[in-house]
């Protein structure tokens, strides 16, 4: 049974299209087409359970059983459709053998057959499939003379092919086709209220037809009126108010002839012949009404009234005009709902929200925190002045934002000048704490190319600080129904704020906390540079700082701050203040060395006893 003939692998459109079936213990799990190569097995991986279909670009592939049945090879089988109606096999396993109709067909064997074929994957029979012969394609088919029409597309009336059987019968085509045309403008136009008037003139035969809106107080504004009449204006022509107020009350479509008396109000002189049908919103509630009326000297003389059938046809109409405003009014809420998302999220996050809401219900999350915070602002904004301030202060935040965002942040709020952004909610991340790192390291690299670009105006570079925490917040919209903020709330979004003041005391840029660090692979360029209590916080807080690119020195500073640091937690106060002094005058670029020697200086001259491991710093 053995066929040296290669199996195709590259899908081409056969000929003939065989049916596939798929069973599992002699039930159908699966029905599908053998219109590409096709690779059978058990699951793998992220794919999903079984029985599915994977379309890919050359090829497809159907899981047919579950990862745990190792009696099927997770690829198994290769059927292809071959030349002159038969199929290719190839046993893709290589150890386990299948059933092919009366044959085994051995591990990496292949075949070239006619359907019908059984193909068995284990000697228990538990999982099949069969190839059917293409279905008979000798059927007598008759098509309509014209094309289907595509949404946003009119209907050519005229195009009705062979004659119908009777007048009416084509009439009824007519207004079918202008019925078609209405609910396939309401998808794919915004004119469709225009091209609604336009319809209910043409198929009810009405001298004029209106689309009314309906405002909560029960008033009446005319969106679009068409008129078969030259000389019926839009100022001029006016609908009865007392049958709009029938339909508003009973939601219901109306149809009258009006009674002809001296007191015959305006808007009924000359009619003979009225109807209105309710426009209603998702709730049932009257929103407003397709309008119509026929007029003495008008197009339809010998038939003034207006049946029920052609009434039926408006309120077709106006559900048609209802179907385009409940459109019109979700894709004004999604637009609304992408521009407030994109303000805080990714675009690809915002359009993630968009399809499920319910991502931002509030709940706990692990999250990483970072604030930054632009250093000398009061100076700056008293140099620029307001207007110039407002622009340095736009680019500034601008440019840090898109690091949040190039990093898959979230924007949780500005706050003056200091930015506050999120990782690990709403979807969760499980690098939230390397995301948010990532993302200061690019707003440390972007911000020498913002003082560059402002240098002349602000005669100096103007730093940032920088503060990272992570644990357990609870997220959702902080704001309200009026105005959106999603945002954590906690313990660890209080201490991230005060990390960030802390950078001021501590003389670094960027400050992560013990949490944020056991959370970053190892390598990472940091050193202890104290262990703090702040404002408002009870626990002491391990404080680390951390560089994007470590000079070649860096192991020394850190062996020689550790030093200074450690003498001064254990109250060695000379000790401390002259391992810092030395450290400060060999890198006097270390920030973080001058400050630990002003603090090593300050507790040797108060004469500071006691516990020394924790620092309580001065302010936020």
């Amino acid at each position: 049974m053995s066929n040296p003939e290669p199996v195709a692998s590259a899908a081409t459109q056969p000929e003939v299209i065989c049916p596939v079936y798929y069973y599992h213990r002699k039930r159908r799990v699966l029905a599908t087409m053998l219109d590409a190569t096709l690779e059978i097995g058990r699951q793998r991986e992220g794919e999903p359970p079984p029985a599915a279909r994977l379309d890919h670009a050359r090829d497809s592939r159907i899981i047919l059983a579950p990862s745990d049945r190792v009696e099927i090879s997770r690829s198994h089988v290769e059927l292809a459709p071959g030349a002159g109606g038969q199929i290719r096999l190839r046993n893709l396993s290589a150890t386990l053998p299948l059933q092919v109709n009366n044959a085994q067909l051995a591990p990496g064997e292949a075949t070239s057959t006619t359907p019908p074929v059984l193909v068995q994957f284990d000697h228990h029979g538990e999982y099949a499939l069969r190839v059917d012969p293409p279905e008979d394609d000798d059927l007598s088919l008759e098509g309509l003379p014209e094309l289907t029409i595509p949404p946003g597309r009119q209907a050519t009336p005229t195009a009705l092919g062979p004659p119908v059987s009777s007048l009416e019968e084509a009439k009824l085509l007519q207004w079918l086709e202008s019925v078609l045309s209405v609910f396939q403008s309401a998808a794919s136009t915004r004119d469709f209220p225009e091209q609604a008037a336009k319809a209910a003139v043409k198929i009810v035969g009405l001298d004029a037809a209106a689309v009314l809106d309906c405002s909560a107080d029960g008033r009446w504004k005319i969106e679009a009126l068409y008129s078969a009449l030259n000389d019926l204006t839009h100022e001029a022509w006016a609908p009865s108010q007392t049958l709009l107020g029938q339909v508003r009350r009973d939601r219901r479509t109306f149809h009258s002839v009006p009674a002809k008396s001296a007191g015959t109000p305006r808007s009924l002189q000359n009619v003979s012949a009225l109807v209105a049908a309710p426009i209603l919103d998702g709730t049932g509630q009257v929103i407003g009404a397709l309008y119509g009326d026929r007029r003495s000297g008008g197009s339809c003389v010998g038939a003034p009234e207006i049946s029920a059938f052609e009434a039926k046809l408006v309120e077709l109409l106006a559900s048609g005009i209802a179907a385009g405003l409940a459109r019109l009014k979700e894709e004004q809420a999604a637009l609304a709902a992408r521009v407030r998302f994109e303000q805080f999220f990714t675009p690809q996050l915002a359009a993630q929200l968009e399809r499920d809401p319910r991502l931002l219900e509030g709940r706990n999350a692990e999250v990483t925190l970072l604030f930054a915070d632009i250093r000398g602002f009061s100076r700056v904004s008293e140099r620029l002045g307001p207007a110039r301030t407002m622009s340095w202060i736009q680019d500034t935040m601008g440019a840090l934002s898109e690091c949040v965002l190039a990093h898959d942040g979230v924007l949780v709020d500005y706050l003056g000048d200091e930015l506050m952004a999120m990782w690990g909610a709403p979807v969760p991340q499980a690098d939230h704490a390397v995301l948010a790192c990532l993302a200061a390291r690019q707003m440390m690299d972007e911000l020498d190319t913002i003082n560059a670009r402002w240098q002349q105006e602000l005669g100096g570079p103007v730093r940032l600080g920088i503060g990272l925490n992570s644990g357990v917040a609870r997220v959702g919209n902080t704001g309200s129904r009026q105005k959106f903020k999603y945002g954590p709330l906690g313990d660890v979004v209080n201490v991230a704020s005060r990390v960030q003041g802390a950078t001021k005391y501590l003389g670094a840029d960027c400050l992560i906390t013990g949490e944020t660090l056991g959370k970053l692979p190892p390598g990472a360029s940091v050193r202890r540079l104290a262990r703090v209590r702040v404002v408002n916080i009870e626990h002491a807080i391990d404080l680390y700082e951390i560089i994007a690119k470590a000079p070649a020195d860096w192991d020394v500073r850190c062996s020689r701050y550790g030093e200074a640091l450690a003498a001064l937690e254990r109250d060695e106060l000379d000790r401390a203040a002259d391992c810092a002094a030395r450290l400060a005058a060999d890198f006097p670029d270390d920030a973080a060395a001058a400050a630990l020697g002003q603090r090593a200086n300050a507790a040797k001259q108060q004469g500071v006893s006691g516990d020394t491991t924790v620092w309580q710093l001065p302010g936020k």
